[in-house]
């Protein structure tokens, strides 16, 4: 049985993801900062590390066969102050680093470190019709920025000649949390909520499709360096609530626009870049690769299972 840590792993990604790796034979091991709130089972161990004060368990580290990394504060989770700002930079910095210098210092053998990313890397879409592939330039936000410096955190682990995947995450809709769950909750009442127009377009990713990534990213030897993971369907974020509407409160409901001064002012530039800027990108890299995506489009049957 080989093991997999899954550093920062007790997020909406990281309970699923664990669930599928435990289902296909791995052992789990989870970082975390609170693993006395989290209970231990034959295939699933909770032990504490912090990034910030350089502590990892050293012992987790000999057993491990891969490593994913999936620290960092929520970026959509609270107005950008800057210390919050600074928080979202060194959640992301600090683990990488911390995954590298471990590597470094520990022996162990350990096949793969696959990395979190983000979409937000490129920036705001370059024209209309624009779509984003692996090679091109960071952009020149905040977001783009961070994605950078985590990146760049964790590619010495090439140094150590070892397999490194980065995943640039779009938006990632699941049942259980993160931005969908915000973009729907509105249904209840019959709404439909548009943020500012609704026509910034949206690079998404059903959660399966996340999970069976990292899954195919330890498994398939021939994955490396950086893909990005989102759907085949880059779509106007008005499209995905109508969708998702009429498949969940059918054809009737009241639709709601939030305007874009009050989302910059309520949110500052938090609510620029996250929720009113276009980034389109394209996963042609990681099909190439022989990926097959469970739910390529935001069909019926994708949000029957949201």
């Amino acid at each position: 049985m080989e093991t997999v840590i899954l550093a920062g792993g007790t997020g909406t990604i990281g309970r699923d993801l664990a669930t599928l790796l435990i289902s296909e034979g791995f052992h789990v091991i989870i970082f975390t900062r609170s693993a006395k709130s989290h209970q231990d089972s034959a295939h699933i161990e909770y032990l504490d590390w912090d990034p910030d004060q350089k502590r990892i368990n050293n012992h987790a580290i000999q057993r491990a066969d891969y490593i994913i990394n999936l620290a960092g504060a929520g970026i959509a989770d609270q107005r950008w102050t800057k210390k919050r700002r600074q928080e979202l930079i060194s959640s992301r910095v600090n683990s990488g680093n911390l995954i590298v210098e471990a590597l470094q210092q520990i022996p162990n053998k350990v096949k793969a470190v696959i990395s979190t990313s983000a979409v937000g890397w490129y920036g705001a879409d370059k024209s209309p019709n624009h779509i984003f592939k692996e090679y091109e330039e960071q952009g020149t936000d905040f977001l783009s920025w961070t994605c950078k410096l985590w990146e760049d955190s964790i590619k010495p682990i090439e140094l150590l000649h070892k397999r490194i995947v980065i995943l640039r995450l779009g938006v990632v809709f699941s049942k259980d949390g993160g931005a969908l769950k915000e973009l729907i909750k509105s249904f209840k009442y019959k709404m439909a909520t548009y943020l500012g127009s609704g026509k910034q377009k949206m690079s998404w990713i059903h959660i399966d499709d996340v999970c069976h990534l990292y899954l195919a990213a330890i498994r398939d030897s021939n994955l490396s360096g950086i893909f990005n993971a989102v759907s085949s369907e880059v779509l106007p974020q008005k499209t995905i609530i109508d969708r998702m509407a009429k498949q969940k409160i059918g054809s009737f409901y009241l639709p709601i626009y939030v305007p874009t001064f009050a989302l910059k002012l309520a949110l500052g530039q938090m609510g620029e870049e996250v929720l009113l800027t276009s980034t389109s990108a394209s996963n042609q890299k990681i099909r190439d690769a022989g990926f097959t995506f469970k739910y390529p489009t935001l069909n019926e049957a994708c949000i029957k299972n949201l």
